[in-house]
C-alpha cells in the first residue's frame, strides 16, 4: 500500500510539473536530459564537438518558426541545406553561432565559420531578404536571460565566412518586439523594431542602405506606453494599396490604443499617432466647428483579456480576410454598469480606416476562455446583450429590455445560447435539444435557438451554427 501511494504521489507531481503548474522552465537546455537528436542532428552534434575546444552546449529558439539548436536553410544559395548550430561553451555563458555543410561523401562537417552572438540567448531565427545579396540574409535576435531586451544582428554567409550586414550599435539595435516584412513592395524586406527599455519608446526601420542594413528612421511612440501588446502589417484600407505596420499598445488604466505608419523613401509616414491633430466639424447651420476624437482616440478600447497573465486584447487584425488590417474597439453590452471589470462583457468591433474616422466592418462577443467568437448582425448592436451562465459557462444572448427589473436576467427575450462541453465530463441530458456545431480537442460546442421567438431579432439555428459562430 505505501508503495501505491509513493507512486501516487510521484505521478502528481510529473503531472503538475507538465501542466505548467510550477515555476518549470521547459527550455530545452534547462532539462534533465537532452531532447533525443535524430540521426542527422547527432551527426552534426558531433561535427560541432570535433570543431569547438570546449564541449558545446547546445542553445535553442525561444520564438519564431525554428526551435531547434540546428537550423536548416539553404544559406548559400546553392539549393542544398546548410545548418546553423547554436551553442555557447563551460567557459563562456554567450551564444556562439557555427555553419555546418556536408562535404563531397555527404558528411556533416564543421568548417570554421562562427561568430560570436550578442547575448546569452537566441530569441528567434528567421531569414529575409533585407540587403541584395546572393543568398538569403541571417536574421537573429540574441537575448539576455536578465531582461526583455533582444539584439538585432543581419548575416549572410559569402566567400566561406559569415559576415555582418548590419550597421549600427548594439544599444541602438535593442528592442523588444519586432516584424519583417516588404512594407512598400520594392521586391526586400524591412524590419521593424519596436523598443520600449528606455525613457522613451521608438519604433525603428531598418532597411538596405548601400551593401549594409542600417536604421534609417525612428520615430516616438506613445508616452505611457506599458507594453506592446502586437504588431501587424496589412493594407491601410480598402481605398488605396498602400500598407502599413499596426502597433498595438498597452497603455496606462488598463487601455489598448493603436499607431499606425506607413512607409516611404525608406522613412516611416505617420499615419495615427499620438500626437496627431484632431479633425473638426462644420455643423449646417453655420455654428462654430466642434473638435472631434482623433483617430488615435477613437481606438482607444478596454483592455478585455481575461486573466492578468492573458496577452492584452483586442488588438488589430485582418478579421475579414480583404488584406486591409482593421483597428478593434470595446464597448460594454448593454445592461452592464456597476459589475466588476471580471464580470464584464464587451462587444467588440473592427474598423478600417475611413478618412478621419473608423468605420466598423465587423462586431462580435469573442469568449477568450471558450475559445469562440458569434459575429453580431447589425440589427443587435445595442440592442442584444449577452450573460453568461455561472454553473457551466453557458453564454446566452438576449433582447435588452431596458426597462425590465432585471435586465440582464429577463430570458423573456432569450435569443440563442452556445455551450462548451468537455468530452471527459457528464453529458447533460438538455442538451438534446442543443445542435452540435462543431469539435476541437477535447471540447465540442453546442448552440442552442429557443422555437418560436417573436422577435424581429430572431435567427434560426442554422444562421447561429454556420455563419455567426467561428473559433478563435
Amino acid at each position: 500500500m505505501l508503495a501505491k501511494y509513493r507512486w501516487a504521489v510521484i505521478l502528481i507531481v510529473i503531472c503538475m510539473v507538465l501542466s505548467g503548474c510550477s515555476g518549470f522552465n521547459p527550455m530545452p537546455e534547462n532539462l534533465m536530459s537532452p531532447p533525443r537528436l535524430s540521426p542527422e542532428q547527432k551527426e552534426i552534434e558531433d561535427a560541432l564537438s570535433a570543431a569547438v575546444v570546449s564541449k558545446p552546449v547546445l542553445k535553442y529558439p525561444k520564438s519564431g518558426d525554428y526551435r531547434s539548436a540546428f537550423v536548416f536553410h539553404d544559406i548559400d544559395g546553392d539549393n542544398e541545406e546548410e545548418a546553423l548550430a547554436f551553442y555557447c561553451t563551460e567557459n563562456d555563458p554567450y551564444t556562439r553561432v557555427c555553419l555546418l555543410d556536408r562535404d563531397e561523401k555527404g558528411k556533416w562537417g564543421a568548417p570554421p565559420y562562427e561568430l560570436a552572438g550578442a547575448d546569452q540567448d537566441v530569441e528567434f531565427v528567421a531569414f529575409a531578404r533585407v540587403v541584395d545579396t546572393d543568398s538569403d540574409n541571417i536574421v537573429i535576435g540574441w537575448g539576455n536571460p536578465d531582461d526583455d531586451r533582444i539584439t538585432l544582428g543581419i548575416y549572410v554567409y559569402e566567400n566561406g565566412e559569415l559576415k555582418t550586414l548590419l550597421n549600427g550599435t548594439q544599444q541602438e539595435t535593442v528592442f523588444q518586439e519586432y516584424l519583417i516584412d516588404d512594407i512598400d513592395r520594392d521586391g526586400q524586406d524591412d524590419i521593424i523594431l519596436l523598443n520600449n527599455s528606455s525613457s522613451t519608446a521608438t519604433i525603428k526601420l531598418v532597411t538596405q542602405q548601400d551593401d549594409h542594413a542600417s536604421i534609417t528612421d525612428t520615430h516616438r511612440l506613445s508616452d505611457s506606453i506599458i507594453r506592446f501588446a502586437g504588431v501587424i502589417a496589412g493594407r491601410v484600407s480598402t481605398e488605396t494599396p498602400q500598407r502599413g505596420v499596426f502597433i498595438d499598445e498597452l497603455v496606462m488604466g488598463d487601455v489598448l490604443v493603436t499607431e499606425v505608419f506607413s512607409m516611404e523613401h525608406d522613412q516611416l509616414v505617420p499615419i495615427v499617432t499620438q500626437d496627431m491633430d484632431s479633425p473638426l466639424s462644420v455643423p449646417e447651420d453655420g455654428s462654430e466647428p466642434k473638435e472631434l476624437l482623433s483617430l488615435y482616440d477613437q481606438g482607444a478600447r478596454q483592455n478585455t483579456a481575461n486573466r492578468e497573465d492573458d496577452s492584452p486584447a483586442p488588438v488589430c487584425a485582418d478579421i475579414n480576410s480583404d488584406l486591409v488590417i482593421e483597428i478593434p474597439t470595446a464597448r460594454l453590452m448593454p445592461g452592464y454598469r456597476n459589475e466588476t471589470e471580471a464580470e464584464r462583457l464587451y462587444l467588440t468591433e473592427y474598423n478600417q480606416l475611413n478618412g478621419d474616422f473608423l468605420k466598423r466592418v465587423f462586431a462580435a462577443a469573442i469568449n477568450r476562455v471558450g475559445g469562440y467568437r458569434v459575429e453580431f448582425p447589425e440589427n443587435w448592436i445595442d440592442r442584444v446583450t449577452v450573460v453568461t451562465q455561472i454553473e457551466n459557462g453557458e453564454w446566452k444572448f438576449l433582447e435588452y429590455h431596458e426597462n425590465a427589473s432585471h435586465p440582464l436576467e429577463d430570458l423573456s427575450g432569450e435569443l440563442a445560447r452556445i455551450r462548451v462541453v468537455s468530452k471527459k465530463d457528464y453529458q447533460d441530458k438538455f442538451l438534446e435539444s442543443y445542435v452540435k456545431i462543431t469539435e476541437r480537442g477535447m471540447f465540442t460546442y453546442y448552440g442552442y435557438v429557443p422555437e418560436q421567438v417573436r422577435s424581429e431579432l430572431a435567427i434560426s439555428a442554422a444562421t447561429l451554427t454556420r455563419q455567426l459562430f467561428s473559433l478563435i
